[in-house]
């Protein structure tokens, strides 16, 4: 007489069919258009309001009453050297990118562009009207920030092509210069922190497209993300937050709009680097091989 044996499944095994984990980054193409919504409300709240301009016009004034001082001229200088940094980042991006393949690189060097570009068209485009009787510098051109934009998808192309056991280093090099643009365009009187906001968020949008194709590219397994790299970035995301309100209590003047509107260019810019560590962090993780998983 046949016998069956009944079938006994390990814990942990499914004999139905597997369901794939939704990659982090098919999540995060929703960034690119919640970037974009974003960066009207921001455009609206400062720009065509008469409290926003209130607000920006007397972060200006205290950045003029400021003139000549060190942190006037340390400003200046790094706004100068701007363009060379981010020049010799990029060719890292070139060289480094080549290892992990010329998409790589091509995207990087394309996040740059189109962020800048579109800076550029909405400063053609976008109108500030006067609404106020009286002000500091109303009436200029100047939403976006392009010094901003330049920094900031500079460090988001440095983290895209540089591997991944390097990437940290390359944060810690590129990330504070970027942020330092962040301030110093504030500090020296070029922009308003609207101005600096605006193009965080456009260029955040344009990496997060730029990291999710990169991912989907690439022809790799699925690897579950682990929470604890999620908990750690929260926890990390005190830290720029407990800067930027000590920057308002130890202000000399006491919060004043232009350590206000400082503590808003710090919290924000850093948010910024935190967010597109995440997003490279995220693509690392959700399609690394069998063999990095293990090894990492």
């Amino acid at each position: 007489m046949p016998t069956t044996t009944a079938r006994t499944d390990s814990p942990g095994t499914s004999t139905g069919p597997r369901r794939e984990r939704v990659s982090p980054l098919v999540r995060a193409r929703w960034l690119t258009p919640a970037c974009a919504a974003a960066m009207i409300v921001v455009y609206v709240a400062a720009v065509r309001t008469q409290a926003g301009q209130a607000f920006e016009d007397a972060t200006l004034d205290g950045g003029a009453r400021g003139t000549g001082s060190l942190a006037e001229l340390l400003s200046l200088a790094l706004l100068e050297l701007t363009p060379l940094v981010a020049l010799v980042l990029l060719a890292g991006v070139v060289l480094l990118g080549r290892r992990r393949g010329w998409l790589v690189v091509l995207l990087g060097l394309g996040l740059v562009v189109l962020s800048v570009g579109v800076v550029q068209v909405l400063q053609d485009g976008l109108t500030r009207p006067v609404l106020l009787d009286s002000g500091y510098r109303r009436a200029d051109q100047s939403f976006p920030s392009g010094h901003t934009a330049l920094a900031l998808s500079t460090y988001a192309a440095t983290l895209l092509a540089v591997p991944a056991r390097h990437r940290r280093l390359a944060a810690c090099l590129a990330g504070p210069w970027a942020l330092g643009v962040c301030l110093a365009v504030v500090t020296s009187g070029w922009h308003r922190p609207s101005d600096v906001v605006g193009a965080a968020l456009i260029v955040l949008g344009v990496a997060a497209a730029a990291y999710e194709f990169a991912a989907e590219a690439a022809v790799r397994a699925a690897r579950p993300v682990s929470g604890v790299g999620v908990r750690a970035t929260l926890a990390a995301c005190l830290l720029p937050v407990a800067v930027a309100l000590a920057s308002v209590v130890l202000a000399t003047a006491g919060p004043s709009a232009f350590s206000l509107g400082r503590a808003v260019i710090l919290g924000g810019g850093s948010w910024t680097l935190l967010g597109l560590w995440w997003l490279a962090r995220r693509a690392d993780g959700g399609g690394r091989s069998g063999a990095d998983a293990a090894t990492g």
